[in-house]
């Protein structure tokens, strides 16, 4: 991913200010972090730390950031880290260890490309790597920059990990606008956001509401977002609440009706 923020000072000294974003996932409330500190070290860095992969995938979802950074077991980091690169192929992501890995881990890590540091050595060496980390941030985010292109709002994802519905809904409280396309042994769903809201859904001869309504069903299949793709047709006037709410209650009287007749 490539997102800096940037503040312009508009006087004789005009400066840029530019400042990298870092997300660290930490299950520890408690926890002594080393790493925290050395990132706390580094000008021009901001650090948001959360406690859960969910609570991780909703603020990404809804936020801009130039690295991902998983602390932990190594086992467990590798998971959760694995996890984040299925939804967003394009994010630099960084596990940080407390001890070394496995040929397994390190196997995996570099088809999921992602990056590895063992903290449980010199203090030195690992603010040497955890500088360098931060420091090839920047580099990677100017040149994207130029390019106009933020590659971390293409999402990918599978429907037994999340809900059409979660997803849906993460993407709206963000406020994105894009196409999100939904594949399953269905067909193919396709549903347009605009500055957070649904304005068009189409899956076969369905569209709008009723096509929003098939893929809140689906609890297998794929998914994929692409930013900036607005639909010119808009089948879909209610607020996103309003529709969740409302599919929401006619899947569970759904779901009541079919354990009804069972029993």
């Amino acid at each position: 991913m490539a997102r800096a923020r940037f503040l312009l000072i508009t006087s004789p000294l005009a400066a840029v200010i530019v400042e990298t974003r870092l997300l660290i996932l930490n299950a520890d409330p408690v926890f002594q972090d080393c790493a925290l500190s050395i990132f706390d070290e580094i000008d021009a860095l901001e650090t948001r730390i959360v406690r859960t992969m969910s609570e991780a995938v909703c603020v990404l979802l809804a936020e801009n950031f130039d690295g991902f950074v998983v602390e932990g077991e190594p086992e467990i980091a590798l998971e959760q880290a694995t996890n984040a690169r299925q939804h967003f192929p394009s994010l630099r992501i960084i596990c940080l260890t407390p001890r070394p890995r496995s040929s397994e881990f390190i196997e995996t890590a570099a088809q999921q490309k992602i990056e590895r540091v063992v903290t449980g050595r010199s203090e030195r060496l690992l603010r040497r790597e955890l500088h360098g980390f931060v420091h090839s941030l920047e580099s990677h985010g100017s040149g994207m920059h130029s390019e106009g292109i933020d590659p971390c709002h293409s999402l990918i994802g599978n429907l037994n990990q999340f809900s059409a519905a979660e997803i849906l809904q993460m993407s709206c409280l963000g406020q994105r606008s894009g196409r999100f396309t939904f594949k399953s042994g269905r067909g193919n769903c396709e549903i347009y956001l605009h500055h957070g809201n649904v304005r068009h859904a189409v899956f076969g001869s369905l569209e709008g509401e009723s096509a929003v309504a098939e893929v809140f069903r689906w609890r297998q299949g794929r998914f994929y977002f692409e930013e900036g793709i607005i639909s010119q047709v808009q089948t879909v006037d209610r607020p996103w609440a309003h529709l969740l709410i409302d599919n929401l209650q006619k899947f569970d009287e759904t779901l009541e009706l079919s354990a009804s007749k069972l029993s």
